[in-house]
């Protein structure tokens, strides 16, 4: 399709849809008691979109990655659906089953000096409780221990699952690490399901009965859910989900520093 018939389309048929991209992606400044007021999509080429919005406010929006002819009118559907308001309950779902594809969770941890501990550890989920099973001999038992309520934790999308490395959807949390009483109900509900989903392999069995190796629960504090540019929701401790601020979300309107 010749970029000039796009260009009319977009302006004859999807006013509304522009308006939206300038919504998200342009500055809060530029709005007009808090609205986009008109919008004029004037060029278009494999990487984006360029928009005057409010009779003189320019805006680039770019594609999450360099598409190709074949597929641009896809990119800019894809695009234009990015920009439409998102429901609450559809991102609480999206967050729920983003969580449930890990069976491992990426742990920020402060020791007693007061150096920060970057770790892994598998993890097990239960009836919506986060539980991992750590051993006193690593680095992050220690750092867990001294400062319990100062942890942050990180689900990150596989790379060759992102469409860009600087697009990869992260959710993470602050969070407190509460100690299971070995041989508790709550103890062995939890090695129960981690050897269930293991098969007993791993050394689970083994590993179970080690008297170093210790249950903690990560209960879940304030959220942060990330799934793109200008995409991004806190998650309050009560649940409730807060889209970030629309304005100003298009990092190609920030300048950036050159050496």
């Amino acid at each position: 399709m010749n970029p000039q018939t796009i260009i009319s389309h977009m302006n004859n048929y999807h006013t509304n849809e522009l308006i939206a991209l300038c919504k998200k992606y342009g500055k809060k400044e530029a709005l007009i008691n808090g609205e986009v007021k008109n919008a004029t999509l004037t060029g278009i080429d494999l990487e984006g979109l360029d928009i005057i919005y409010n009779d003189n406010i320019s805006l680039r929006v770019e594609f999450p990655q360099k598409t190709d002819e074949s597929s641009l009118k896809d990119a800019i559907i894809s695009l234009c659906q990015s920009a439409k308001p998102d429901d609450s309950k559809d991102i609480a779902d999206e967050i729920a089953a983003f969580k449930q594809g890990f069976g491992s969770i990426i742990i920020a941890s402060i020791d007693k000096d007061g150096q920060a501990i970057a770790s892994y550890a598998p993890l097990m989920q239960i009836h919506n409780k986060l539980y991992i099973y750590i051993s006193e001999v690593a680095e992050h038992f220690a750092s867990i221990s001294a400062n319990p309520q100062k942890i942050e934790v990180l689900f990150l999308e596989d790379e060759g699952k992102a469409k860009s490395v600087i697009l990869r959807k992260r959710l993470k949390y602050r969070a407190n690490a509460h100690f299971i009483e070995r041989d508790s109900e709550e103890f062995n509900a939890a090695l129960n399901s981690l050897e269930s989903a293991m098969g007993g392999a791993g050394g689970i069995k083994t590993i179970r009965q080690m008297r170093d190796f210790h249950l903690i629960e990560l209960q879940l504090g304030l959220g942060r859910f990330v799934k793109g540019f200008g995409a991004a929701f806190d998650i309050l401790p009560s649940g409730e989900i807060k889209q970030i601020g629309t304005g100003g979300g298009n990092p190609h309107s920030i300048p950036h520093k050159m050496r």
